[in-house]
């Protein structure tokens, strides 16, 4: 136990003196509060034990970036001529009050110390992991979403309008989002005279299954490396490609990584990889291992005696550094484009490296910045596409209908969906037929009435 964990919560051991002297334990360690001003003691307990474990300047800046995200949001999305946004549960209560959402992490902890479940060591050691832990992760996700909106206003400035989701809400989440099996963007714009777009934020994740045979189908989709954005030429209404050997996702046109640590070039992380233990090490080799730890193996020199201890449970993983990381991703999904929004100004060495790699780097790139993400804009407009393959319509009816389907509580593979609809037209395919002539005929008949 580090004695400065302890040490930085040593000016709340008054607050939390007051705290235990209005608490009364109960049989079966239960606490019963005794004093009407005991609520205000472990509110306060709380909120100190935040500012012990976060520093004012980082949470200042989250108050001043919420803010700026929150009237960028606004304009951006009806700059497109949507109706609104949505984010996660876990972001929407960031945004309300970075400070109160930090308190509510520490609740459990703090009433399990009262009732001397913890020691104070111990509660220390898990409010200072819990603040970390939730800050990071909420401002990473501020940065990320405000990328993705900063692109979406560039779209508007272009003229473009919201086509996908049809209700007109955009939603910085995935939440739910593929319960019907599919993956879905967070949304897609029309760009008069260029075509369409498709953007997902934090994607590919699992789908719905319902038995051990979908879960073994889907399974990749649970070891697969996540982009941060990925941007798709035209309507794609679901990116997910099971019978790819390669990727269980469509390959994405574009790839933008947001870093918005200020030493994030220098930090490092530990990539593990997938492991299912009734799965030999031969099996997943063959079924996804071949194509991503190979990969590995080809971008950070990692040795294949390597890859097996990580598979067989022998090592927990391989440490890389972020910069390697990001070259992983550039080298497994193989986008036309590789973005990379820094909010802090790289080393020059860190950025010439990057860059010979294929990397384009936009450094210094801080919320609320208007006109800082326009060069992207002006790439990914050239990836626009108009939605005229036949293709394209056969996909967006079948996950407008697997959509539907789930409305109804109708739980299908696309696989499924489209053998009913055989069985359904063959079975009825005099009335079919009759519709067909009948429309066909409405058609001729229009045609052959119009003015001259």
């Amino acid at each position: 136990m580090s004695r400065s964990v302890i040490l930085n919560l040593t000016k709340c051991l008054n607050v939390l003196e007051d705290v235990k002297k209005c608490v009364k334990t109960l049989p079966g360690r239960r606490i019963k509060l005794i004093s009407p001003h005991c609520e205000e003691y472990l509110d306060t307990f709380r909120q100190c034990t935040v500012y012990a474990y976060a520093e004012s300047g980082v949470l200042d800046e989250a108050r001043r970036d919420v803010n700026l995200l929150i009237k960028f949001l606004d304009s951006a999305v009806s700059s497109v001529s949507g109706r609104g946004w949505l984010l996660s549960r876990e972001m929407s209560s960031f945004v309300k009050n970075p400070v109160e959402h930090l308190k509510k992490k520490l609740t459990l902890y703090l009433y399990d110390l009262l009732r001397g479940k913890l020691s104070l060591e111990d509660y220390a050691s898990k409010a200072k992991a819990a603040v970390t832990s939730s800050l990071n992760t909420n401002m990473r996700t501020l940065y990320e979403v405000w990328v993705l909106t900063s692109l979406l206003r560039g779209f508007g400035k272009l003229g473009g309008k919201l086509i996908y989701p049809e209700h007109g809400y955009v939603h910085f989440d995935r939440a739910g989002k593929q319960k019907a099996g599919i993956l879905p963007p967070n949304f897609a714009v029309s760009i008069p005279g260029r075509g369409s777009l498709s953007l997902f934020l934090e994607a590919p994740r699992p789908i719905g299954w319902r038995d051990f045979k979908d879960l073994k189908t889907v399974w990749r989709l649970y070891t697969t490396l996540r982009p941060d954005i990925m941007v798709y030429s035209g309507l794609i209404t679901n990116i997910v490609d099971l019978n790819n050997p390669d990727l269980p996702i469509l390959r994405p046109q574009v790839i933008i990584e947001c870093k918005e640590q200020n030493d994030w070039y220098i930090r490092a992380r530990e990539l593990k990889g997938p492991l299912v233990s009734t799965f030999t090490f031969d099996e997943w080799f063959k079924r996804w291992l071949s194509g991503l730890w190979s990969g590995l193996a080809d971008v950070l020199g990692v040795n294949s005696d390597v890859l097996r201890e990580i598979v067989e449970g022998k090592r927990r993983g391989v440490r890389v550094t972020e910069v390697q990381l990001v070259l992983f991703y550039k080298s497994v999904y193989k986008p036309e484009e590789f973005f990379l929004v820094s909010k802090p100004i790289l080393p020059s060495n860190t950025r010439r490296f990057l860059e010979n790699e294929g990397v384009i780097v936009l450094e210094g790139i801080q919320i609320g910045c208007e006109k800082c993400l326009e060069n992207i804009v002006e790439h990914l407009v050239k990836y626009a596409k108009f939605p005229v393959e036949e293709g394209d319509r056969s996909r967006v009816l079948i996950d407008k209908l697997l959509r539907e389907l789930l409305s109804h509580g109708i739980h299908l593979t696309e696989s499924e969906l489209i053998d009913y609809i055989e069985k359904y037209i063959l079975e009825n395919i005099g009335g079919f037929l009759n519709y067909l002539l009948t429309k066909k005929e409405s058609k001729r008949v229009m045609i052959e009435g119009a003015p001259i």
